[in-house]
């Protein structure tokens, strides 16, 4: 028999390969191995990549994709073992990560076939965060039951914040997709760096910058209300060093350009995603169902 400690440490484990592969993709993007690997599922036609960086960065992605697959098998699979009786909202929380990482995998083919149309690559992320979200989610809520936050208000402003993550991630994927990246080689703004500037691709820097700035905001005012919230501040603590850390790496993407910063911005701003989901979903009453003879024994007790 599974026991829910094993099935816990599986699925923290699997949220770990997703957040791997998130990574690891930040880096296929900013070193340009996107096509290391031209056709899919092979390797220039090979079941190995070749002798070439590109090849290797694109194929560890891919590897590393299909280990993240077997562990969410697994994770469904046990989810539906240990929980469909006592918590079955696990079980449907780490089934739609499968569904959504089959959409994932064939609109990896499609980005590939397609030569990384840019609305493909934002559309892959975008559907990246979301499988992150639901083994997040399905970790989460196996862990032992909680009342969550007595207070509904903080628990409002954990969710509206998470969703707020969620559309500055997006933001920042579209200043990659479209280019504008390569034109705005300043911070805050663009020229000097002090300078608005919202023609053409530009535009999309002065929108993810502006959603920084206004997002950033409430993020930071959520994150110290979780640091009140004994369930909540170990993670917000570490949350709020990982969003400063972000910042300061953004603001080195932006100036050089480098691929280290490029890379780290992208595993840095998904840390700041799951910090934000993490937060959201404990705030939230977690309880095991009671077996039916025990309902059926209190329903017949004598008035």
């Amino acid at each position: 028999m599974v026991s829910v400690g094993f099935f816990r440490r599986l699925a923290f484990l699997t949220a770990f390969f997703a957040y791997l592969q998130i990574a690891l993709g930040g880096v296929v993007r900013v070193t340009g191995s996107g096509l290391g690997c031209p056709d899919w599922p092979l390797c220039h036609g090979r079941p190995y990549p070749a002798a070439d960086i590109h090849s290797i960065i694109e194929y560890s992605h891919r590897s590393v994709g299909t280990i993240t697959g077997v562990l969410l098998i697994g994770t469904v699979a046990l989810a539906w073992v240990v929980f469909r009786q006592r918590r079955p909202l696990v079980a449907w929380l780490a089934t739609a990560s499968l569904v959504a990482i089959a959409a994932e995998g064939a609109l990896g083919g499609v980005v590939v076939a397609n030569e990384l149309a840019s609305w493909l690559v934002l559309v892959h992320l975008g559907l990246a965060m979301i499988i992150l979200g639901f083994l997040i989610a399905t970790a989460v809520m196996s862990l032992p039951a909680s009342t969550g936050a007595s207070d509904p208000s903080f628990r409002r402003l954990a969710a509206v914040a998470t969703a707020l993550t969620y559309g500055l991630l997006l933001t920042g994927s579209t200043v990659v997709a479209s280019s504008a990246d390569e034109a705005c080689r300043a911070w805050p703004l663009c020229a000097s760096g002090f300078a608005f500037d919202f023609a053409g691709a530009n535009a999309f820097t002065m929108l993810h910058r502006g959603a920084v700035l206004v997002i950033g905001a409430v993020l930071v005012y959520t994150l110290i209300q979780a640091l009140r919230h004994p369930a909540t501040k170990a993670a917000a603590l570490a949350t709020l060093v990982v969003l400063g850390l972000q910042v300061a790496v953004g603001a080195g993407a932006a100036v050089t350009g480098a691929a280290l910063f490029n890379g780290l911005h992208v595993a840095m701003a998904t840390l700041v995603w799951a910090g934000m989901l993490s937060i959201a979903l404990v705030t939230l009453p977690r309880a095991d169902r009671r077996p039916a003879l025990s309902r059926l024994a209190v329903d017949k007790r004598p008035a």
